[in-house]
C-alpha cells in the first residue's frame, strides 16, 4: 500500500461520472471538508489484499502516526530550542566552544499544525502494481471505519468514479508526506512467556534465573566460561559495545576468500578464487552428503509473484526484509527463502505414502533478506547468502520425530567434518518437551555438553520443536548454523488465526486407508549458511588464537600443500613435485620466490597450509621430501609450535598421508595461476 499525506485547508470532491462497472455507493455530489483536514491518499497493491483487515488496520495506524507527527511538531519544536537556548548561553559564558546556533522558527502558526478530520482517498497513480482484488475497494472505507473507531472524525472518497478536487496544502514542515506500507502479518508475541533452562549432559534441568535486563542471576551455577559467553548472548545480557570491526573481516580479506563490493548494495559480497574453491568444494561435500542421505535434489526461482495467496501467507510475515524486482506491470520478490517455491511445488505433486520420508534438497546459490543497515555483520549478517536448505516431508508426527534423531546425528557430522564446534539449542512447547524430554536428554548426554532449553505455553509459529547449532564469535556473539525444524502447519490447507481462516500451502496426500492427509515438514540448514560457515571459522580461530592451531581442514583448505625450495638449485625438482601432487587432485603451489626458507615457511603458516614440502639439496640427492604437518585445531606444542616435521620421506608417503584424510571428501583443483607465486594473481592492492 502507497500512502500520500497532504494537509489541507478544507478539502471538496466533486463527482463527476462513473469510471468502473462496479463503482461504489456516491451519495451526494460533493464532499466537503472544512477545518485543517489530512488528506490520505491510497493504492492498494497486488499483495495488500491477502488480508484488507490487516492491511487497512496498518493504513490507519501510518494515518493516526502522521496525524500525532503533526500535532506534536510544535512541541518538539520548542523543546528543540531550549536546547539551543542552553548551547548558545553556554557559549556566551565561554564554557563550550564554538559559534551560536540559530532558533527554529515554525513555518506557520502554532494553531495550524492540528488535523480535525482526514479524508481517506482511492488514488490509483501512486503505483503501478494495483490490486483487481475486488476487495481492494474496500480498504479505504475500512480506514475511515477504524480511525473513527479511534476517536478521529474520517471519511473516504467513493471508489470507481472520475472526480475533481480541491485542496489547499498548508505548506508546513510535515504538510507533505509519503508512507509504503507493506503488508505485515505478525506471529503471537512469546518471548515475555518463554521459560529457560540449561540441561546438563547428566539430565539435570537447571533453571535460569534472569533480572530485568536478562542477567542471569544464577551465573554461579555454570563453571564452564564460554558456555555462560554464550548464555549471556543468547537471552540478550546488555553487554558493552566497543565499536570493534569483527576480527573475521581481515582475515578474510587478507586471505583475500571474499571482500567487500562498493558498487552494490551493502550486504552483498564479492567472492575471490580461494574462497570460490571453498564455496564448491562445501556444495559438492554438502550434495554429496544429503544424496547419500537419500535426498533428491530440486533447484527452485530466485524471484516469486506476490499474487499467490500461499506465498503471500509466508512472506507478509517478514515485509521489511524483502526485496522487490519490477518486470513490466508485474512485480516479484527476491527469494527469502527456499521454503516457498518448494512448498508450493509440493503441493502440486501428486504424494503417495511410500514417498515419505521425502528428502528435498536444494543449494539455494543465493537468499536475499533486506536486514537494517546497522544489523549488517560482514560473513554473520549479510543481505545476499548461499543457503544449503533441506526439506523433508513425513508422514506424521511420530515419524518425523524419528527423522528430526537421524537428522540430529547427520548435522553433527557435518558440523565436525567441517571442523565447527558448537553450542545447542533447543526451543519447543512445554507439552510438547514433557512428551519427548527423554530421546532429546539421549541427544544432549551424547554431546557431552549442556544445553540451552526455551519452553513456551504454547506454539507461537509454524515449528513445534526448534533445534539449533550455535557459534560464539570473538567478540562473544552467537549466530546460529545448522538448524531444524518440526513443522506442524505449512502443509495444512489453511490454520485458525485471529477468529480468521489463513491459507497454507495446502500439501497433501491420499494414505493407505484412504484418507487425505497432511504431511509434517523438517526444515533442516544441515550446515547453516555458506557465509556463516566462514565466519565461524574465522571467529573461532581468532577466539582460540593463543591455545589451538588455526586452519581450515584439510579437504577445503584453498591450498592444501606448499612447496618451498632452499635454493633456486631444486627449483626443476620441485616443479616435478608440483605436478605430480597437482595431478593427483591435490591442490598444491610452489613459492618460487628468491626469498630465504626461514621466510617462506613463515608465509606458510601465516598462510594456514595444512602441509608444506620443503626440498633442499639433500631432498634432490635422495628423491625425497621433508614436509611440515600442520597441527590444525590440536593445542599448541612447547614455545607455540604449530607443525610436525617429518624429513626425508618419499613423496608416497605423503600421497598416503593425504588420500587418507581427504578420503571420501570431494576434490577440486586449484587454477593455473595460483600454482606459482610468480604467476600468482592477488586481487588486493
Amino acid at each position: 500500500m502507497k500512502i500520500l499525506l497532504i494537509h489541507s485547508n478544507g478539502v471538496e470532491v466533486h463527482k463527476q461520472k462513473i469510471a468502473t462497472s462496479n463503482p461504489q455507493e456516491f451519495k451526494k455530489d460533493i464532499i466537503k471538508m472544512d477545518g485543517l483536514i489530512l488528506v490520505a491518499f491510497v493504492s492498494v497493491e497486488d499483495q495488500d489484499t491477502y488480508d484488507v483487515e490487516i492491511i487497512s488496520k496498518q493504513g490507519a495506524d501510518v494515518i493516526e502516526q502522521a496525524i500525532f507527527s503533526i500535532t506534536e511538531f510544535p512541541e518538539l519544536n520548542r523543546q528543540k530550542n531550549e536546547e539551543i537556548r542552553e548551547h548558545n548561553k553556554k557559549v556566551e559564558e565561554g564554557k563550550i566552544p564554538g559559534k551560536k546556533r540559530k532558533l527554529k522558527e515554525l513555518i506557520l502558526d502554532h494553531t495550524q499544525y492540528h488535523v480535525d478530520k482526514v479524508l481517506v482517498y482511492p488514488w490509483a497513480h501512486l503505483s503501478k502494481f494495483l490490486s483487481n482484488d475486488p476487495q481492494a475497494m474496500e480498504v479505504c472505507p475500512m480506514i475511515a471505519e477504524k480511525l473513527e473507531e479511534r476517536g478521529i472524525e474520517a471519511g473516504y472518497s467513493p471508489f470507481g468514479w472520475y472526480k475533481s478536487f480541491k485542496l489547499s496544502c498548508l505548506g508546513h514542515e510535515l504538510a507533505e508526506m509519503y508512507r509504503d506500507v507493506k503488508l505485515y502479518i505478525q506471529p503471537e508475541e512469546h518471548m515475555e512467556n518463554a521459560e529457560f533452562k540449561v540441561i546438563t549432559p547428566q539430565g539435570t534441568e537447571i533453571e535460569l534465573k534472569l533480572d530485568e535486563k536478562n542477567n542471569i542471576k544464577n551465573a554461579q551455577d555454570f563453571k564452564d566460561k564460554e558456555f555462560l559467553l554464550f548464555l549471556q548472548s543468547e537471552l540478550g545480557a546488555p553487554r558493552e559495545d566497543k565499536g570493534e570491526e569483527p576480527p573475521h573481516i581481515k582475515s578474510m580479506q587478507e586471505f583475500e576468500l571474499l571482500d567487500f563490493d562498493p558498487n552494490t548494495d551493502p550486504g552483498n559480497l564479492r567472492w575471490y578464487t580461494k574462497g570460490l574453491i571453498i564455496k564448491n568444494l562445501i556444495k559438492n561435500y554438502l550434495e554429496d552428503k544429503l544424496i547419500d542421505f537419500g535426498a533428491i535434489l530440486v533447484d527452485t526461482p530466485l524471484m516469486y509473484t506476490v499474487k499467490n495467496n500461499k506465498l503471500t501467507a509466508q512472506t507478509a510475515r517478514f515485509p521489511a526484509r524483502t526485496y522487490w524486482v519490477e518486470s513490466g506491470r508485474d512485480r516479484y520478490l527476491l527469494r527469502f527463502a527456499g521454503d516457498f517455491l518448494q512448498f508450493d511445488m509440493f503441493s502440486s505433486m501428486n504424494l503417495k505414502p511410500q514417498y515419505f520420508p521425502l528428502r528435498v534438497y536444494e543449494w539455494e546459490q543465493y537468499d536475499f533478506r533486506r536486514e537494517q543497515e546497522g544489523e549488517l555483520t560482514a560473513l554473520r549478517r549479510l543481505r545476499a547468502f548461499v543457503m544449503p536448505d533441506f526439506h523433508t516431508l513425513c508422514k506424521d508426527l511420530p515419524s518425523s520425530i524419528e527423522e528430526f534423531r537421524k537428522q540430529y546425528e547427520l548435522d553433527k557430522s557435518i558440523m565436525e567434518d567441517l571442523g565447527l564446534k558448537s553450542h545447542i539449542i533447543f526451543r519447543t512447547t512445554k507439552e510438547f518437551y514433557a512428551q519427548n524430554k527423554e530421546w532429546i536428554k539421549a541427544l544432549i548426554k551424547e554431546e557431552n555438553q549442556p544445553a540451552l532449553l526455551e519452553l513456551w505455553e504454547d506454539r507461537y509459529y509454524y515449528f513445534i520443536l526448534k533445534f539449533e547449532r550455535a557459534v560464539l564469535s570473538a567478540q562473544n556473539k552467537s549466530a546460529t548454523l545448522a538448524t531444524i525444524q518440526i513443522d506442524v502447519e505449512s502443509s495444512l490447507e489453511y490454520i485458525e488465526q485471529g477468529g480468521k481462516k489463513r491459507q497454507k500451502y495446502n500439501i497433501s496426500f491420499e494414505d493407505v486407508d484412504g484418507k487425505v492427509k497432511h504431511p509434517i515438514i523438517l526444515h533442516n540448514s544441515p550446515s547453516g549458511g555458506l557465509e556463516r560457515i566462514l565466519w565461524g571459522l574465522l571467529e573461532t580461530a581468532q577466539r582460540e588464537i593463543d591455545s589451538i592451531v588455526p586452519g581450515f581442514k584439510t579437504w577445503f583448505s584453498p591450498v592444501q600443500i606448499r612447496i618451498l625450495t632452499v635454493s633456486e638449485a631444486q627449483h626443476e625438482y620441485a616443479s616435478e613435485i608440483l605436478a605430480i601432487l597437482n595431478q593427483k587432485g591435490y591442490r598444491t603451489d610452489f613459492d618460487d620466490r628468491d626469498e630465504r626458507i626461514g621466510k617462506k615457511i613463515r608465509k606458510a603458516e601465516v598462510d594456514w597450509i595444512p602441509y608444506t614440502v620443503i626440498i633442499g639439496p639433500k631432498e634432490v640427492e635422495n628423491r625425497t621430501i621433508s614436509i611440515r604437518e600442520r597441527l590444525i585445531g590440536k593445542p599448541f606444542g612447547s614455545k607455540k609450535r604449530t607443525a610436525k616435521q617429518i624429513n626425508n620421506i618419499p613423496i608416497e608417503t605423503l600421497l598416503e598421508k593425504l588420500d587418507l584424510e581427504t578420503k571420501d571428501y570431494p576434490k577440486y583443483k586449484l587454477p593455473i595461476p595460483f600454482r606459482r607465486f610468480s604467476t600468482k594473481i592477488y586481487f588486493r592492492k
